[in-house]
């Protein structure tokens, strides 16, 4: 009786051995991809945050040139024409938009790996920069881009712009670092109109709210990058 209960347990212990065996190696290999996903996690927000720098850049002189605009509607010291409509070329860049690169968060969350990632602040912010606060980009997103269509064919008949965007040589390009404005023109009614002037100052108002959204993004960016050092450690 007595050898049946040993081998009993010793076959017991054994399993109980092999079970805790696997579950340590699936946790190893769990814990490895997590880690995996934070190199590349960290690889891909430095290439957000280049982008984010680069929108930033083109919607501050977007919102400049707004700012120069809304000045010369309401002072009574005019600009020249041609001041007018480079400017008014220029504000058409506000509705510039940054994609983040949400493909490994998307796995983090997919594989459970987000559950196991050790530093609590990592996976709130992860959260709360993903979640919440790229919902409130993608809504200010829609909002400019739905703004500038209608602005646009209200604005047409008092004032239009026509631009050239080249390379250097021959070949014309999407990119708008290089303006050319072949043709404008401002009609006699522009200092008239009901709807510039209020268009004018909607777009300053919209460009610093999408500012301050990409400045938060930017800054729990570079915070995340360092929570992930410490996770990794």
């Amino acid at each position: 009786m007595k050898k049946y209960f040993i081998e009993g347990l010793l076959i017991f212990l054994s399993v109980l051995s092999a079970f805790f065996l696997e579950s340590y190696r699936l946790g190893r290999s769990d814990i490895k991809l997590k880690n995996n996903l934070m190199l590349e996690l960290s690889s891909s927000i430095k290439e957000d945050l280049r982008q984010i720098n680069d929108v930033k850049l083109v919607l501050t002189e977007s919102m400049n040139s707004g700012k120069v605009l809304l000045e010369d509607f309401l002072s009574d010291d005019k600009r020249k024409k041609e001041v007018v409509a480079e400017n008014f070329s220029k504000l058409w860049s506000m509705n510039i938009s940054y994609f983040p690169r949400d493909g490994i968060y998307n796995q983090l969350l997919a594989t459970g790996s987000l559950e196991i990632i050790k530093e609590e602040k990592l996976k709130e912010k992860l959260m709360s920069v993903y979640e919440h606060a790229m919902s409130r980009k993608k809504a200010i997103d829609k909002t400019i881009d739905e703004f500038v269509w209608r602005s646009m064919q209200s604005s047409s008949k008092d004032i239009w712009v026509t631009n050239e965007f080249w390379d250097g040589g021959s070949n014309l390009i999407i990119q708008d670092y290089k303006r050319n404005i072949s043709k404008f023109q401002i009609s006699e009614n522009y200092y008239k109109s009901s709807f510039l002037g209020s268009f004018y100052s909607h777009s300053v108002t919209l460009m610093a709210r999408y500012l301050s959204i990409l400045n938060r993004i930017e800054e729990d960016f570079s915070e995340i990058q360092k929570l992930i050092e410490d996770e990794l450690k």
